[in-house]
């Protein structure tokens, strides 16, 4: 394809997504032939609540009601989509994502940078977002790059709105680390080797933790003396407070435990362990004893000569290990932002299980960076953040019909 048909069909795109988008959620009620809710079923811990034949009414870009076509009576004024032959599912949720940054945040100056975050670098007219849009991403969470082993805080929010302001959920998403691979420093420092980075973040770790002691017991009342406030350190004291989780880039086995030692059992952080690739699954069976989630991506698959000659679905091992929180990624644009039902598509294909490939992009993301209570799942009173298609999300010849985001129709095929 030529460079200027592509720029044409980009701007196109961008300006279909913004026709769409305009003023406030008017109420909409779906006619839907199979609603996949995500939510767990009322008598059981693990199956997921179906609906077929039923209706769903979105209000003021909240899940008003839903359920069974016979139970749910659409109010006037009310404007039908007729879904009666697709499927609705809830919108996809992206934990590890580098799109709409202008190239990102990798300082390479120091190799720990607590006082940055990428917030300040979104763009909400970067051409990925109405792509991700047409493919049912709804929610990013965007992450500095992992050049260094503490690049700074992700920022949450949603692939809708003309200003940041209108699409931004939580300012600090996670505190981002790196702990493999990418952040080994050629410049001769500590950061030339695993046991140099180890030090390095278990030391601003140290630092953080003592710096959010000194500010609990002043207000707890324990010192009468007020602190110092140190801004390298205020954006820590979320992640230290459990407030916010922890993302650390990490791959192999010997690094992926090593994440799961250091940041969850040493310093007792929500901990997210991204990417996990290679052979980290060999150590998947700790990873299921621990509270961490693995996020696993963009590679999906582990091979080697020297072994068995065996192709191995990491996503699909870490679930045989018994790994309950478990996500996919792009790294967009690694991989297109586009690409993350892809991602499950690729991961049933190496023995991952459909219901958990779903799971995998739209609730288990959702619950891992803190924003299940208003994503991940189609239940009243959650934001309305829906896909609609004729069939699995993960079938590759079927395209997205509808995306909603908060309420309104962001992206509609063929209008």
């Amino acid at each position: 394809m030529k460079t200027g048909l592509k720029i044409v069909i980009i701007i196109l795109c961008v300006l279909q997504f913004g026709a769409v988008t305009k003023g406030a959620p008017k109420p909409y009620a779906i006619r839907a032939g199979k609603i996949l809710t995500m939510a767990l079923a009322e008598d059981s811990d693990t199956n997921r609540r179906v609906i077929n034949h039923g209706v769903i009414l979105l209000s003021k870009g909240k899940i008003e009601a839903l359920g069974s076509a016979s139970d749910i009576t659409i109010p006037d004024g009310y404007t039908v989509i007729d879904a009666s032959d697709k499927w609705v599912m809830p919108g996809m949720v992206e934990i590890h994502s580098h799109i709409a940054a202008e190239g990102g945040l990798n300082d390479m100056v120091v190799p720990t940078n607590p006082e940055f975050r990428i917030s300040d670098l979104i763009d909400p007219e970067s051409w990925a977002i109405p792509l991700a849009v047409s493919s049912g991403v709804t929610t990013v969470h965007t992450i500095p790059g992992s050049g260094t082993n503490l690049a700074g805080f992700g920022v949450l929010y949603k692939l809708h709105g003309k200003t940041f302001d209108e699409m931004l959920i939580r300012t600090l998403g996670s505190m981002k680390m790196s702990q493999a691979l990418n952040p080994e420093r050629r410049g001769g420092d500590f950061g030339a080797s695993r046991m140099g980075m180890s030090w390095m973040l278990r030391d601003i770790l140290n630092k953080g933790k003592a710096y959010t002691k000194t500010w609990q017991s002043y207000n707890k009342g324990e010192l009468k003396n007020k602190p110092k406030e140190k801004p390298a350190y205020e954006n820590m004291r979320k992640a230290i407070e459990g407030a916010i989780p922890t993302l650390v880039h990490t791959a192999s086995a010997r690094d992926v435990m090593a994440t799961a030692r250091i940041f969850h059992d040493e310093y007792k952080l929500k901990t997210i362990v991204s990417h996990a690739t290679f052979d980290g699954y060999k150590v998947a069976k700790e990873m299921a004893k621990r509270d961490v989630h693995v996020n696993v991506g963009p590679r999906l698959c582990d091979f080697s000569l020297s072994r068995d000659n065996k192709f191995y679905g990491l996503a699909a091992e870490y679930k045989a290990a018994g790994v309950k929180n478990l996500s996919l990624c792009t790294d967009a644009p690694v991989l297109p932002q586009e690409e993350l039902f892809f991602q499950g598509s690729m991961a049933i294909r190496l023995g991952l299980d459909e219901k958990t490939a779903l799971e995998s992009v739209t609730i288990n993301p959702a619950r891992a960076i803190g924003i299940d209570d208003c994503v991940g799942s189609i239940e009243v009173g959650k934001d309305a953040d829906l896909i609609v298609k004729a069939g699995s999300l993960f079938d590759v010849t079927i395209p997205v019909d509808i995306v909603f985001i908060n309420g309104k129709i962001a992206y509609r095929k063929g209008k």
